[in-house]
């Protein structure tokens, strides 16, 4: 079962809105880290609306700015960098990503 979604026939209202606003600051600043081949995606079972592009880089709000949400490759915690745990692997990562 796919759990993201591309197609805008499967986004609610709420998801809409946050599409927008994603889209519209993406336009006023697009972000340094997402490379080619952006999408507009949606998790159907979090809701959550984000960018993603070819490398998996992914750009979601964060209040009102467009921030990336970083995954551990290693424990597979979520989060922005502000989000991030204190464990060894995902201050690494983030270093490594020059979050």
């Amino acid at each position: 079962m796919m759990t993201t979604t591309t197609d805008l026939k499967d986004f609610g209202f709420r998801e809409l809105r946050m599409a927008a606003d994603l889209l519209s600051d993406y336009c006023e600043s697009p972000p340094d880290f997402l490379g080619s081949g952006v999408y507009l995606m949606m998790n159907t079972h979090s809701g959550y609306v984000f960018l993603t592009d070819e490398d998996f880089n992914v750009a979601m709000m964060n209040g009102d700015k467009l921030e990336q949400f970083h995954s551990c490759p290693e424990c597979g915690a979520e989060g922005f960098a502000e989000d991030m745990p204190d464990s060894p692997c995902c201050q690494r990562y983030l270093e490594d990503v020059g979050a």
